[in-house]
């Protein structure tokens, strides 16, 4: 049961380090689908890049 909990935990832990590293990308107008590539991040609807930012 432990190997349970601490896989959890670990997904969880990565879950929430993605989401700060998208926000900081976004703060800092960066490339969003690079650090999606790097991180093997999936989002439900299609990234849209802007260079007008």
């Amino acid at each position: 049961m432990k190997t349970r909990k601490v896989e959890a935990k670990r997904f969880f832990q990565k879950l929430l380090e993605n989401k700060r590293a998208i926000r900081k990308c976004i703060q800092e107008n960066g490339d969003l689908k690079k650090l999606a590539k790097e991180r093997d991040i999936k989002f439900a609807t299609p990234v849209l890049y802007c260079s007008d930012r």
